[in-house]
């Protein structure tokens, strides 16, 4: 039976090649997005999820409650909480501390790296049990002298040598005895390091970190098998051990960081999952537009298969067995969609991968993605099916036989509806890619207060400090150089924040959080921010000295005249204000401009700033630059980026959804316009006698034409009606989370209209002027 119900739809397809060739590119295009989507989706959710207990490992986090009454969550314990939790939970099997990533000088005796590398005490492999090829993790942090690396560290220090007891230095300042060689960190691993030394080694270079108001470090737990989140029990830990500490901490499981790390005033709302549902969500419209197509184009055909169906019908087919029939063909056609959808998809994917950061590929032997791959495609034949196989089956075949034409054209509301929500949906794609495409130009474009054109930013190294003035005094001969300058922190959304800074007049229990930013006197005029009022920094003797933005002389209640030579206190001692900067955008756009303060400081931070001149040859600058850094530093690789990079970067995830959004949006658009490319097609041939009636009596070409593009306009003009409002309330609803965002005005409604509605007329203005333009005369003698 079923080979029977094969061959019927294998025939039946070939028959129909212009049907059969439409519906394909339909599904294809569907199931290809799809398959994107969901390959992005598995990459998203296998973060952090491929330990053997990574049920039991939680991160410790902190809610600190900030002077203005919101809460502030934070993955930076006090560094002495580890201590007290494994003494005080019996539910923690064990505890580790670990650094940030941090980017140092890795030699051997020849050679050297700037590698990534954590500081971690000796429990950090027992939680995260990341395999090890040589050694055994439980060495590590045996001697304070020793230090693991990676496999592929080990191959670039030590090629083919076993490296277990050679000998390393870690920026030039400790001599260290590697120990053991763990496996490289997978792709899907929101750790990312190289080597890994004892956490003990950290705090004596960082002893303010057992004060307990100190963060600075982050810590995870591993409980005990089958023991409850004891998240009551530690949440007094801080206070109890410090009266004027604000934190409480809580454990949160490690596996959901990745996609629900975002916290709003001390509430989990999300993270990186909300994208998972967003393009999840555009995968399943997209893949519903496709089948709409199908469904539209099957019922559009109901007058060329209902003798079919009838014939079948009068020789004894059941109607079970003709939808089984007409399902069968539907199923075929998604899988013959599915493998040209996968080969488009393996065409494409290094572009998809280049697009979204990632490495995907197409792992046929993952049961999880073929589950999917034939879910996908089972319930995209199904779907597409079961409507034109209900309609196709209930056919009356006395009346098909006898040539009743209004049964076989069942299905025409069904059609209209579906053609409205299809360009409805084609419509709030178009809209919220435009918007994201405008917001992301008008993060690009806008003056953000300074320059960031023709900057190289330099990270700070123990090499660049000892030669800070030699390095200096020989750049600065360069023609090429403009200036260069010491900056803390990224200037784009700097990380400090503190109620600290004292003025006169300054209320009891003030909630004014000020950002600040250290910085040497080079680092104003290097970005070239406006100073308003007053001077810049002079040198060692502005120590401490400060200079503030216009927006804290405004929360400070200061005379924006007269603020110049007010007293500030702030970490440095006491001292005055000698410059007041214009605004600039100090953090990322879904924030404002903070009030800001600037420190004097040579050297407390991470980056160095190089301007380089506008007239000079960037690339021949570079050469020379890297060769003043060789000259002074020769143990450190010269490493750079453009500052214009940098700010990019910070908004590299609205990037992504800007691109994808846009070509799903291409793709969404090229679907509908297919689906009606072909309901064009068998409405002009079902009108054909229509036409050349009217064409006898004396109808122009013209005014067939618009004849029937006009049903389909009037539909498309209904859809954009219907989707217009839902695609205004996403657009605000996207742009609301930006203190600064681009207008949206009327003008892109009426371009999407435009747009939609050209689209719509290119589509179908082929059939409908082919069958203007034909013989009256074929037709009637054709229809008669």
């Amino acid at each position: 039976m079923w080979k029977n119900y094969l061959k019927t739809s294998f025939r039946n397809l070939l028959r129909q090649r212009g049907y059969t060739l439409i519906n394909i590119l339909g599904l294809t295009s569907g199931i290809a997005v799809s398959i994107f989507i969901l390959l992005w989706i598995l990459d998203e959710v296998s973060y952090d999820r491929f330990f053997e207990n990574g049920d039991r490992i939680y991160s410790v986090m902190v809610n600190s409650t900030l002077p203005d009454g919101n809460i502030s969550t934070h993955p930076v314990p006090p560094a002495r909480l580890k201590d007290v939790l494994l003494d005080e939970i019996p539910e923690i099997e064990a505890a580790t501390r670990y650094s940030f990533e941090t980017p140092m000088l890795v030699r051997n005796q020849s050679t050297g790296y700037n590698e990534t590398g954590i500081f971690a005490d000796s429990a950090f492999f027992k939680v995260f049990n990341f395999p090890f090829s040589i050694g055994a993790s439980e060495n590590h942090a045996a001697e304070l002298n020793s230090i693991v690396i990676s496999e592929a560290l080990a191959d670039k220090l030590f090629p083919r040598e076993n490296p277990v007891g050679k000998s390393l230095s870690l920026d030039q300042k400790l001599e260290l005895t590697v120990s053991g060689v763990f496996e490289n960190l997978p792709e899907n691993s929101s750790h990312q390091f190289d080597f890994v030394v004892p956490f003990e080694l950290y705090l004596k270079e960082n002893p303010w970190m057992l004060n307990w108001q100190a963060g600075g470090s982050r810590a995870a737990v591993l409980l005990v098998e089958n023991s409850p989140n004891p998240d009551s029990k530690i949440a007094g830990l801080i206070k109890s051990n410090c009266a004027d500490c604000t934190g409480v901490p809580f454990l949160f499981p490690y596996e959901n960081l990745w996609l629900h790390g975002k916290f709003e005033n001390g509430v989990n709302v999300g993270g990186r999952i909300q994208q998972v549902y967003l393009f999840g969500g555009v995968a399943l419209l997209i893949l519903l537009m496709a089948c709409i197509n199908f469904i539209n184009l099957a019922t559009a055909r109901a007058g060329t298969r209902g003798r079919e169906v009838g014939i079948r019908k009068s020789i004894g087919a059941k109607r079970g067995e003709l939808i089984l029939q007409f399902i069968t063909e539907s199923v075929l056609l998604s899988w013959i969609a599915l493998i040209f959808a996968l080969l488009l998809v393996q065409l494409l994917l290094p572009f998809f991968n280049e697009l979204t950061g990632k490495a995907v590929i197409i792992e046929l032997g993952n049961p999880v993605l073929l589950l999917a791959l034939f879910a996908i495609t089972l319930l995209t034949g199904l779907l597409s099916g079961s409507y034109p196989a209900l309609v196709l089956s209930g056919f009356n075949p006395i009346k098909v036989l006898k040539g009743d034409s209004r049964s076989m054209h069942s299905g025409n509301g069904l059609r209209r509806v579906l053609v409205v929500a299809q360009f409805a949906a084609s419509a709030i794609l178009v809209v919220g890619s435009i918007a994201v495409h405008k917001q992301i130009t008008f993060i690009s474009e806008r003056n953000l207060g300074f320059d960031k054109e023709n900057i190289l930013v330099i990270d700070q190294n123990e090499g660049i400090v000892k030669n800070y003035a030699g390095i200096k005094n020989d750049l600065l001969q360069l023609p090429g150089v403009s200036s260069f300058a010491f900056g803390g922190n990224s200037i784009f959304t700097v990380p400090i924040t503190t109620p600290d800074p004292v003025w006169p007049g300054k209320p009891e229990r003030s909630t004014i959080n000020f950002k600040i930013f250290r910085c040497d006197e080079g680092f104003i005029p290097t970005l070239n921010i406006p100073i308003r009022e007053g001077r810049n920094f002079a040198g060692i003797q502005d120590t401490s000295n400060y200079i503030i933005n216009k927006k804290a002389v405004e929360v400070m209640g200061l005379d924006p005249e007269t603020a110049v030579g007010t007293e500030l206190e702030m970490w440095q001692g006491k001292g005055r204000i000698v410059g007041v900067t214009e605004d600039f955008h100090n953090d990322n756009f879904r924030h404002g401009i903070e009030p800001m303060i600037f420190m004097y400081s040579e050297n407390v931070g991470y980056h160095y700033f190089l301007k380089v001149s506008e007239e000079a040859s960037l690339p021949s600058v570079v050469n020379q630059i890297g060769a003043i850094f060789k000259n002074h530093n020769p143990d450190y690789p010269f490493e750079y980026s453009f500052l214009d990079e940098v700010f990019e970067r910070e908004y590299e995830s609205e990037q992504v959804i800007g691109k994808l959004s846009l070509a799903f949006t291409c793709i969404a658009s090229l679907i509908s316009a297919l689906g009606l490319f072909g309901l064009a097609s068998f409405t002009a041939e079902r009108r054909t006698k229509e036409m050349g009636i009217r064409k006898v009596l004396g109808a122009s070409a013209g005014s067939l034409s618009l004849l029937l593009c006009r049903d389909f306009a009037i539909l498309v003009v209904v859809s954009l009606g219907l989707g217009f409002p839902i695609a205004w309330y996403f657009v605000e609803q996207f742009l609301s989370g930006y203190t600064f965002h681009a207008e949206i005005s009327w003008t892109l409604y009426f371009f999407t209209a435009v747009l939609v509605l050209g689209l719509t007329f290119i589509s179908i203005g082929y059939h409908s002027l082919k069958a203007a333009w034909s013989n009256p005369v074929n037709s009637l003698q054709n229809e008669g």
